[in-house]
């Protein structure tokens, strides 16, 4: 049975809830013939990276067939799927460590970028034909997201593991917990949550 490993960030920024975090508990073990395993991450950048890291060499038996990794973007409206990670660590706000990164690299000597290996043009297309709002980003900014993606894309470089990172708007739910609706793009929870069931699907080759 393929095993996808689907990671989510615990709330920053001065946030109770994290969009992310809200779509990963609300998905279900299994989707379709993949088991899924869930795991938070912290708002760190070396935490982040240093956990996921655990996570995917500490697997025993068959590799993981996808490590799909979830981060909230306030102020998009549409399921982003990210095509490129960058070497930089840049930050207007501190992690939840409290480290603030300028213009750092994610690796010393690393590669400036690494492709998505997830199939992000099928995803973002398959989530369109079902009427769920969905772009390729070319973007996943220079903060723990970006850094976590890069983490990952480098944890499982020639292995045969698909790696890479979607962006979900604000929850409509959140938006409207913290008085920002109307004012703040956001899709509703059951929205997100079946738009990370189907990604997986695509990813591991499922109607």
């Amino acid at each position: 049975m393929k095993t996808v490993l689907i990671t989510a960030f615990e709330p920053f920024g001065g946030s109770a809830r994290n969009s992310s975090l809200d779509t990963l508990r609300s998905l279900p073990d299994r989707i379709g013939d993949a088991q899924v395993r869930k795991a938070e991450l912290p708002v760190e950048y070396d935490g982040a990276a240093d956990r996921l890291k655990s996570l995917i060499l500490s697997r025993t038996g068959t590799p993981f067939s996808a490590v799909i990794c979830l981060g909230q973007a306030e102020g998009r409206g549409a399921v982003t799927p990210e095509y490129v990670a960058v070497n930089v660590r840049n930050g207007s706000i501190p992690d939840n460590a409290g480290k603030l990164c300028r213009f750092e690299p994610c690796e010393e000597g690393g590669p400036d970028g690494i492709l998505a290996t997830l199939p992000v043009p099928a995803v973002a297309e398959r989530l369109t034909k079902k009427k769920i709002p969905a772009s390729v980003s070319f973007t996943a900014g220079a903060y723990v997201c970006n850094s976590t993606m890069y983490a990952a894309l480098r944890l499982t470089a020639g292995t045969e593991t698909k790696a890479g990172f979607i962006h979900l708007p604000l929850s409509s739910e959140i938006a409207l917990e913290e008085g920002k609706a109307g004012r703040v793009l956001s899709l509703p929870q059951s929205v997100l949550t079946e738009a990370i069931r189907e990604a997986v699907l695509e990813v591991t080759g499922q109607e």
